[in-house]
């Protein structure tokens, strides 16, 4: 039985069970204390204990010497059918030995000696009942804990908020069994509050869907909910709620509707209402604090899952940003790479008619050659941005076993000429063992090319190129190859070290290169399921590790790798 602590010493809500085989000892105790509590007796442990079995006792009092069952014996089995009775053995005998063993086995409460005075009594029953009203107190109160610290961690786990509602409505209705459960929640002005969820969701959810509480026609309850005041409405008064509330009373047709509000860390931003619309059990005051207790929870996930809501436009914001940054560098990239070469052009082309008939060598030869030779360059430029806009450098569906030490070691055999012009020497490291990868063998060579290149164009007169290839990874169990390109520059600053995968970024004279080779270079290493990275501190030259697996991902076709796999550190 709940025990209600404001009315706690309304005793008679207690019933109090006495047995004892003398029925004048029945008649007397029954004539002393009908008024204090609600009594009931038998005349034998077998009688007693089927009178517990139909109706909640709070203290059991019992003499000692009964036929059958003594006392001792009929409340260590009362114990055993309810441990939360409190348990009292009245009798002549004052047998030292079996009170002693009766209250250390914890069979009972505490004894009366007869002949036992009304007032000794009284306040023994008395104190008997506020024992078991704080111990059933106790309990309900942790059964209670225990449901919301459940409840609780299930709608935390929530982060999208219609399912957060679907899940704290469904809590309220399957653990609390209230007959029906809503969500409503103030507009950005809090002066309008509108129901969003409901359970369970039928008709008369439908109908509340369309009713809105607004400030001027609701300030009172709008007023105390505000406040962070909850209200406990009835149905018998709804004649004089404010028309909107009164609406919703009559939609629902519950006895009793209670309104809790969602305080949240600036203003009430909601409230959470359940109803007994069916008839059910009234809200008592526990069924009213475990609401409560919810809705303190609940507006903690609920102004969670609203600020992931808000990270989420946040990114997404970022990305179009973002993707309009990209698309503004490509296109003013793309219209510097193009201007350069169209002068050239359009140079030639403005003159060849005058030129058709004169015999000039060097407008026909040099610079014939030159327009051509733009000419391929714009071709190029668009090739590489044509790749780009499908996904990638070029599909990777022509994979084969590439041994990447070969392709650097040609790769170094081609660069020979670039050597003596740069007087820059190459030295060339192969590992042990290095294994071979499943790759694209044309876009590995691309790769390795512009990186050697890079570092050819980077280099001092006079300095030296270091190239390794290694296995990578375990060394009994190589994992991958790592090729390092390592040069004689001036090194790259810290500013610039994050931008050198831009497109269109780069730090060469404009006839030496457009900035999309380390792009297309990192694009086609994460097809492949590999990595670039680039260490280096100005000053103290560049040096550059790719890392390739023995075995690349399959990658879909027309989808390009992680563009976020690269990492740049300083030396």
């Amino acid at each position: 039985m709940r025990p209600k602590p404001t009315r706690l010493m309304d005793h008679r809500e207690y019933p109090v069970l006495y047995v004892d085989d003398e029925r004048d000892n029945l008649r007397v105790f029954q004539l002393t204390f009908r008024r204090d509590f609600t009594l009931l007796t038998a005349e034998s442990a077998k009688a007693g204990l089927e009178l517990m079995a139909q109706h909640p006792v709070a203290v059991v009092l019992s003499d000692q010497k009964m036929p059958g069952i003594e006392g001792v014996e009929f409340l260590r089995q009362v114990r055993e059918l309810d441990a939360r009775a409190i348990r009292i053995l009245v009798t002549a005998y004052g047998d030292a030995r079996i009170l002693g063993d009766a209250i250390n086995a914890g069979n009972i409460y505490r004894y009366i000696p007869k002949p036992w005075e009304p007032e000794d009594m009284r306040l023994t029953v008395q104190r008997a009942i506020e024992a078991y009203a704080l111990e059933a107190e106790r309990a309900t109160l942790l059964e209670e804990l225990m449901i919301l610290n459940r409840l609780s961690r299930t709608i935390h786990r929530e982060i999208d908020r219609g399912r957060l509602y679907d899940t704290l409505l469904t809590a309220l209705r399957d653990e609390l069994d209230f007959d029906g459960c809503s969500v409503l929640l103030f507009d950005e002005n809090a002066d309008r509050l509108r129901f969003v969820a409901h359970e369970p969701e039928d008709e008369v959810a439908r109908r509340l869907r369309d009713l809105v509480i607004e400030a001027d026609e609701t300030p009172g309850f709008l007023d105390r909910l505000g406040k962070g005041e909850s209200q406990l409405l009835h149905g018998d008064a709804a004649a004089e709620f404010e028309a909107p509330v009164r609406a919703w009373m009559t939609e629902v047709a519950a006895e009793e509707l209670f309104v809790v509000p969602l305080v949240g860390k600036e203003r009430v931003v909601g409230a959470l209402a359940v109803d007994n619309r069916r008839g059910g059990q009234r809200l008592a005051a526990d069924g009213r604090m475990l609401v409560e207790g919810l809705a303190t929870q609940a507006v903690i996930a609920i102004e969670n899952a609203k600020l992931v809501d808000d990270l989420r436009r946040s990114r997404a914001q970022v990305r179009r940003v973002d993707r309009l940054g990209t698309l503004g560098t490509l296109a003013a990239g793309l219209a510097h790479e193009i201007n350069n070469p169209l002068t050239s052009l359009n140079t030639f082309m403005t003159h060849a008619p005058e030129k058709r008939t004169s015999d000039d060598p060097s407008f026909w030869g040099e610079y014939h050659e030159l327009a051509c030779g733009e000419l391929e360059r714009i071709r190029g430029l668009v090739e590489a941005m044509s790749r780009l806009g499908r996904g990638g450098p070029a599909p990777t569906n022509g994979k084969s076993e590439v041994d990447v030490a070969e392709v650097v070691r040609q790769v170094v055999r081609l660069l020979h000429r670039e050597t003596e012009k740069a007087g820059v020497t190459i030295h060339l490291h192969v590992g042990v063992d290095v294994p071979a990868v499943d790759a694209v063998r044309d876009q590995i060579h691309q790769v390795c090319l512009n990186l050697a290149l890079n570092a050819i164009q980077a280099s001092r007169s006079g300095g030296s190129i270091s190239i390794a290839v290694d296995p990578d990874g375990p060394m009994d169990a190589p994992t991958g190859v790592r090729i390092r390109f390592q040069d004689a520059g001036e090194g790259i600053s810290e500013e610039n070290l994050e931008k050198i995968f831009d497109p269109f970024f780069t730090t060469k004279d404009p006839d030496k290169g457009t900035g999309l080779g380390l792009m297309i270079s990192h694009q086609i290493i994460a097809d492949h399921g590999g990595s670039i990275e680039v260490e280096s501190a100005p000053g103290d030259g560049a040096t550059f590790y790719v890392r390739l697996p023995s075995r690349s991902p399959a990658v879909p076709n027309g989808a390009s790798g992680d563009t976020d796999s690269r990492r740049t550190t300083d030396a």
